[in-house]
């Protein structure tokens, strides 16, 4: 024992001189003053503990060591000491202030104005791989996935909180507490398209709530407001006087007015991608910025209505300087599972950790919904009374049949009594003296009636509380920030902290076994479409900025103005009813149109700006190589005639060496170019007939692919002649089909067969073309694939819980299967395989019934197998088609899928739950893994997928259903098209895993497979140019970046809107952000980029250098609403996505 406890000493004694060390060598600063008392508290909190158990304890040795180590690990990366220290005192001279607050500290402090510093602590590049082993665990109080192991998920049910308790407190005990604070904040939710289109709430609803809003703010002094939307807001702001944007701008100074988070639209965080998120927050955020001002700047966020919450919002908020969130779609049984333990209000961690990177202070409602019923208290019969708009005059009524009555001297004692237990109620829930009552609901405050009604009942309310000193209560109407000011005090004179928690809030259920997994995947053509124009207009940014940089800022405002619509377009369809697809038919054929016309744009946009950076002397716009015929079907190549010149743009800030495929008008086709073309390949285009259930052969029509190989971000045109030197490809098939004289074609029967590149090998079932195995050159270790269709169907019998809930159907919004899923019949059908030097394709027809067509290609160099889905439900009811892969991958309950397209979350198969809540949202891509193989399939279009038994990934496809589900949409799933979805298969061997893997909830891509997302997601693009007498070449970045760094966009800033005449004009500013993302690799991938020039690139992002006209750049915050100070070098910290505003 003596022996041990020296040693426990000695660990101590190296623990507080590291600590020490690490204390003194910290930044300066009032931010740094935060961080240290934080650090001092948490390091106090430890010491007494280890004191306590150090004789019990025998493992307390090794949990000090890990707790040294990871000092270590962050001293590694801190800030070289006397150069932070004159950064910051520059920021202090020329950084406007930034609410900042700590992560576990004085809470109290939290939000006192501070600088921000924007230089990140950046690990050297020589310990890439190391820096994904520090930050894997995120050492949070809370980790939503140890929790799911834990809890019960039982549904009980909880008397008048139905998925609650009752809840109970003393009345003479409260008098000695602090002061309970309750602060009501009133807010409208509108929802921009769901059972109207956008322009449909706009001139019905919304218009209304604004310029209620513009009266009664000036009409009563104590009335407060917030607004959410800013898509409406601007649309509402074209229409109105400078008398009331004055006045309303001095709503927001006095605070009686608060924009909460201040994006485009209330974001899903499901399906959206990151980088359409940061586009709607960026779009919103600039238009405050340039038409509000800084009183209107957000500092809080309000996610009340998208279906589950992702960490990756959180992490691009902090980016943005947003440090407060409140939260309300989260499932009931771990709100009650918080709630019991007070913990509905905590730090959002990442899940890579905290290191550089703040937590988000976050807040759960406790109660079924943010409507008023659900908001006061526990009692939703008790708060309707109190939502005065329910009066017999206002329209609507109490679901309980007890209306509100209108409060009067004679009343006022007796129904301030009822709401002050509501709000004594929902304090017991949290740890501190301050609660929040919203009061409003979907597309409240659009009349006067309910302006005046909520206002002066409540103020009588208000008065009678305050007065009743035994109550010990205060109650105001406010906004959210005073919300979080009254937290900040009450924290400070408590010292109760709040937890850190760390995971997500998927798959929500808001009742029952009701799980909210069917939005993940319904309308999945505009799932698809939207990130066809997340690509394309990511390509017009970029190439507007480089032009409008070579033309020193002179590109015309027309050409600018598109690109604006473009952006509103795609972040309008970020809306949590829209890239849901949960909005009603006419609402989907809206958002549809509108993103047509945005694609049109970008195609306007590209042509302009590629004209000028390749200096091409064009009146004829030139045409992307597809065209949409409308927004219901999917696209049709276009075919390049002879003589024409085929523009690429290389999107990505590296290197590409690859194959790139166009249609021809020509099997004599081939590209003529400076260097030449030393690889091409012509082949016939396949098609599915959809009437004969057929493969067939394109008339007059052939595929040209040929080796392209592009800087970053340059951009060539390159002529298309008649070449007789063009290798051809070779067919051979199960089937009869015709093909063209020209090329070599065989029959074969019905066995299997391989097809391989110099990278990888497929097999394939040689009855239904449908893929068996994939096998790595790396290792030549086979790993089963077994590819099959399943669906299900739709649960119909209505029944009524234990709880005494009814039971509802399938619909829009929830996965309710009736059972298992069932394997299609699998058919003896045709297919067909292309092979060329370049790529190698196969066609398959695996199931007549649902029209399907699967196409795999295989690039030579590239160590991926891609695959094309393409099919038609429409013939079904109630059917949820899936496509399953059962590998030889030994992955047991655990799988990871991505969050936004942005990380990788560990899931881990929850078996006392329903197949419904095993499937997750998948933006991007999924994996499964064992410790000798990876498999991972990136998706460019976001779907539901599951992993229901070891080694197996299901990806729903489609779905069709007659019934609606009772959650507001009033509708089934019936407006299915022909679609297409687009899959990446990677098959990965791995070296051994690290010793912490176990502890880790969160993945990482390989260098490899970020490259494969990146590539999925923007293709080269690919238009059609007028005759030129030569090739050209536009080298747009001076070098590449290094293969961790990702540009998410480059966006040229927008100047203030001029408005006249109801008619708007935006000018381009000669400003540009560069939002930039670092990723982290896996390096146990044994795979290898195919171009690795990349990796000898510096970390530092150098804009200076990468463009020479450029005169000066700075770090800001996402949105731009901070600047830092000048810099010709920046380093971004593993995981940062950030941005660099460049002037030229």
């Amino acid at each position: 024992m003596g022996k041990r406890n020296f040693y426990i000493i000695l660990s101590l004694g190296v623990f507080l001189t590291v600590s020490l060390y690490l204390y003194n060598g910290i930044e300066t600063g009032a931010e740094a003053i935060a961080k240290r008392q934080q650090y001092v508290d948490e390091l106090r909190r430890k010491i007494g503990s280890l004191e306590q158990v150090a004789e019990q304890n025998g493992k307390t040795i090794d949990r000090l060591e890990q707790q040294v180590r990871q000092v270590k690990v962050e001293k590694s990366v801190d800030f070289d000491e006397d150069k932070d220290k004159t950064e910051e005192k520059e920021q202090e001279q020329e950084v406007a202030p930034v609410p900042v607050r700590g992560n576990r500290g004085n809470e109290g402090m939290a939000h006192i104005h501070q600088v921000q510093k924007h230089h990140k602590p950046t690990p050297p590049m020589t310990d890439i791989c190391n820096i994904r082993e520090n930050i894997s665990v995120a050492h949070s109080d809370l980790q939503m996935l140890d929790l799911y192991d834990t809890w019960k998920f039982e549904n009980l049910d909880g008397g008048v909180w139905k998925q609650g308790w009752k809840i109970e407190y003393d009345a003479v005990k409260v008098k000695a507490l602090p002061r309970l604070e309750v602060i009501v904040i009133p807010h409208s939710h509108c929802d921009p398209g769901w059972i109207m289109t956008f322009d449909e709430y706009y001139s019905r609803q919304t218009r209304n709530i604004l310029n209620g809003m513009a009266k009664h703010l000036g009409e009563k002094d104590e009335m407060r407001f917030i607004y959410a939307e800013i898509s409406f807001f601007e649309t509402w702001w074209r229409e109105q006087s400078e008398e009331t944007r004055k006045k309303v701008k001095g709503y927001l100074e006095a605070g009686k007015l608060e924009i909460v988070t201040g994006g485009w639209v209330m974001t899903d965080e499901a399906n959206a991608h990151y980088h359409s998120m940061v586009t709607e927050l960026f779009e919103g955020h600039e238009w405050i910025q340039n038409h509000l001002g800084k009183n209107a700047i957000p500092k809080s966020h309000w996610s009340i209505d998208p279906f589950g919450l992702s960490p990756s919002l959180p992490h691009l908020l902090t980016s943005a300087n947003i440090t407060n969130a409140v939260l309300q779609r989260v499932h009931y049984s771990v709100k009650r599972e918080l709630a019991l333990k007070k913990n509905l209000e905590f730090y959002w961690r990442q899940l890579f950790g905290s290191t550089g990177h703040p937590d988000l202070r976050s807040h759960i409602m406790p109660f079924y919904s943010y409507d008023i019923p659900h908001t006061c208290g526990p009692e939703p019969s008790v708060c309707c009374q109190f939502d005065f708009r329910r009066m017999p005059d206002g329209g609507k009524s109490c679901d309980w049949g007890i209306p509100p009555q209108r409060i009067t001297d004679e009343n006022v004692a007796e129904r301030a009594q009822m709401i002050y237990d509501q709000y004594r109620k929902k304090s017991q829930l949290f740890k501190n003296s301050v609660i929040f009552q919203p009061l409003g609901d979907d597309f409240r405050y659009d009349i006067d009636f309910e302006w005046n009604s909520q206002y002066e009942n409540y103020k009588k309310l208000f008065e009678y509380m305050n007065s009743k000193s035994e109550w010990n209560v205060h109650a105001q109407f406010g906004t959210l920030s005073d919300y979080f000011k009254k937290l900040d005090t009450a924290i400070s004179e408590s010292g109760e902290k709040l937890p850190t928690l760390s995971g997500d809030f998927f798959t929500y259920a808001d009742r029952d076994d009701h799980y909210w997994s069917g939005y993940f995947t319904s309308r999945p053509f505009y799932k698809q479409l939207d990130r066809v124009l997340q690509h394309y207009l990511r390509s017009a940014e970029i190439a507007f900025s480089l032009a409008n940089i070579e033309e020193e800022g002179m590109m015309e405002s027309k050409v600018f103005g598109k690109l604006v619509t473009a952006r509103r377009a795609l972040s309008l369809f970020q809306h949590h009813d829209g890239v849901t697809g949960t909005a009603k038919d006419h609402v989907v054929l809206d958002y549809g149109q509108k993103m047509i016309d945005a694609l049109n744009a970008c195609e306007d946009v590209l042509s302009e700006s590629l004209v000028v950076l390749l200096g091409i002397d064009s009146t004829k716009k030139m045409e992307m190589d597809e065209k949409r015929v409308n927004e219901n079907l999917l696209p049709e190549k276009r075919a390049y005639k002879v003589g024409q010149n085929v523009v690429l743009f290389n999107t990505l800030s590296r290197n590409r060496n690859e194959p790139v495929c166009i249609r021809v008008d020509s099997v004599d086709a081939g590209i003529e170019a400076e260097p030449p073309v030393t690889k091409q390949q012509i082949s016939p285009v396949i098609e599915y007939n959809e009437e004969s259930k057929k493969l067939v052969v394109k008339d007059g029509v052939f595929e040209l692919c040929f080796l392209a190989s592009l800087g970053p971000m340059e951009s060539v045109s390159l002529k298309l002649v008649k070449s007789t030197t063009t290798s051809k490809s070779e067919i051979r098939t199960n089937s009869k089909i015709q093909v063209d004289s020209s090329f070599k074609s065989s029959s074969v029967g019905n066995g299997d067969f391989i097809v391989q590149n110099d990278k990888v090998k497929a097999e394939f079932d040689g009855e239904n073309g449908m893929i068996k195995k994939a096998t790595s050159l790396v290792d030549d270790k086979p790993i089963d694939l077994n590819s099959h269709f399943v669906h299900y169907g739709a649960r119909k019998a209505r029944r009524k819980f234990a709880n005494g809930n009814e039971d509802n159907p399938a619909g829009a919004y929830l996965f309710l299967p009736d059972g298992e899923a069932r394997e299609l019949k699998k058919e003896e059908n045709e297919w067909i395989v292309i092979e060329g030097d370049l790529v190698r394709r196969v066609f398959a027809t695996p199931m007549n019934d649902l029209k399907i067509l699967q196409t795999y290609t295989l690039y030579q160099g590239l160590p991926w197998i891609d695959l094309d889905n393409e099919v038609d439900v429409r013939s079904k009811e109630n059917f949820e088609l899936a496509l399953r892969f059962s590998t030889s991958i030994s992955s047991n309950d655990e799988f990871f899928t991505d969050l936004n397209g942005l990380q990788m979350i560990k899931r881990r198969r929850q078996t006392k739950l329903p197949t419904q809540a095993n499937f997750y949202p998948m933006s991007a891509g999924v994996y499964i893994e064992d410790d000798a193989s990876r498999m991972t399939i990136h998706s460019a279009q976001a779907l539901g997928v599951s992993s229901l038994a070891s080694g197996q990934i299901e990806i729903m496809l489609d779905r069709r259903l007659s019934s609606d589900d009772n959650r507001g949409l009033q509708q089934g799933v019936r407006d299915n098209k022909r679609t297409v979805a687009h899959f990446r298969i990677v098959i990965e061997p791995m070296s051994p895993t690290s010793s912490n893997k176990k502890d880790e909830r969160v993945g990482f891509h390989s260098h490899v497979g970020h490259l494969a997302t990146w590539s999925l997601h923007y293709p080269v693009v690919k238009m059609m140019g007028e005759t030129t007498p030569k090739s050209i070449a536009s080298k747009n970045l001076e070098q590449e970046l290094n293969c961790d760094l990702h540009v998410v966009t480059f966006r040229t800033l927008a100047s203030p809107t001029t408005y006249e005449a109801n008619e708007r004009s935006t000018a381009a500013e000669k400003k540009a952000a560069m939002v930039m993302h670092r990723v982290v690799p896996d390096c146990r991938s044994r795979l290898s980029l195919p171009d690795t020039s990349c990796l000898t690139s510096g970390i530092e992002i150098e804009p200076l250098k990468l463009i020479s006209s450029l005169k000066s750049a700075r770090q800001t915050s996402l949105t731009n609403l901070y600047e830092g100070q000048k810099s010709e070098q920046f380093k971004l910290q593993p995981n940062d996505v950030s941005s660099i505003l460049v002037s030229f």
